[in-house]
């Protein structure tokens, strides 16, 4: 499936409930045909302020318009921050039962994944870090360095990024080429603690590699919450000796997930019951707009 601008859609996990008078029906699979159904009768939608999973306030956009030859009535919850949603949607455009008004409701699910995830699957593993800050601790090493090579692809899409970590990998666990062919040597540490520091070792290390192969930019990724003084003062003192080495903690990468994160979910299934409500209601919350690392001047934007 492709959008306007023929990039792939962004896939994103919801159950859809079609709302009749006996109760709700529970189609399993939203995109997917032979969907089986089971009908509930509980309403599965509850009005939240904070979303149930991060705890950040939710956008909240809700309407009904009655005119002569049609209704309207809907509600949108959406959570900028780990993208989870929930939305009811009446659309009976023609102001009679033939064709029967739509009438459906839409929540978003939360994926959990084991330690052993496949690979491709960085969009839902970014909405899993925004509900689960804590899972950065708990990675996998390797799995970690290879996610932390698809986010930096995901911000800088004109940059050519491979994972090269490994047995003997000199302390360079990706490698960046940016549109200048310069080389970036990026460093992961996925740490235990979310107390601790990155110590000024790890810069040292970096910038032993940088020095042998002649690379002049590096980046540390961290999963600590801040760099120790130490390492803050190194990373100074080569900057004026015309080497640059960025550290990125937990806060910064965690806004490097905004460009891997679906851009509104809701927006294509409320599209299918109605157009006009899904411009009106993308037009109230903009395209969810992509932060960059580094304050520009930056030779990879």
């Amino acid at each position: 499936m492709t959008d306007t601008m023929n990039k792939p859609k962004q896939m994103t996990a919801y159950d859809r409930f079609e709302v009749t008078s006996d109760g709700y029906i529970l189609y399993d699979d939203a995109y997917c045909s032979g969907e089986s159904e089971e009908t509930i009768y509980e309403n599965p939608l509850s009005d939240i302020k904070k979303c149930a999973y991060c705890s950040t306030q939710l956008v909240k956009i809700e309407n009904e318009t009655i005119l002569e030859n049609s209704h309207r009535d809907y509600c949108l919850w959406y959570c900028q921050n780990c993208r989870f949603w929930q939305a009811r949607i009446y659309s009976d455009p023609f102001g009679s039962c033939m064709p029967p008004p739509d009438y459906w409701a839409y929540v978003s699910k939360l994926r959990e994944f084991n330690p052993d995830l496949p690979e491709g699957c960085r969009i839902e593993l970014a909405m899993h870090i925004r509900q689960h800050p804590d899972l950065l601790h708990s990675f996998n090493p390797t799995y970690f360095e290879k996610f932390v090579a698809d986010v930096f692809r995901a911000n800088y899409m004109n940059a050519e990024v491979v994972h090269v970590g490994g047995p003997g990998d000199g302390g360079v666990d990706v490698l960046l080429i940016d549109v200048g062919k310069e080389q970036w040597f990026i460093q992961v540490k996925r740490r235990g603690s979310q107390k601790s520091s990155e110590e000024v070792s790890t810069i040292r290390e970096i910038l032993g590699a940088m020095f042998v192969e002649g690379v002049r930019t590096g980046i540390v990724v961290s999963t600590v919450e801040r760099f120790s003084p130490d390492a803050q003062q190194i990373v100074a003192k080569a900057k004026k000796r015309g080497v640059t080495v960025h550290l990125v903690d937990k806060g910064i990468f965690n806004k490097m997930l905004d460009p891997v994160l679906p851009d509104r979910p809701w927006l294509d299934p409320i599209s299918e019951v109605d157009k006009a409500i899904a411009s009106y209601l993308a037009d109230q919350i903009p395209s969810d707009n992509q932060l960059y690392l580094f304050k520009k001047p930056n030779p990879l934007n």
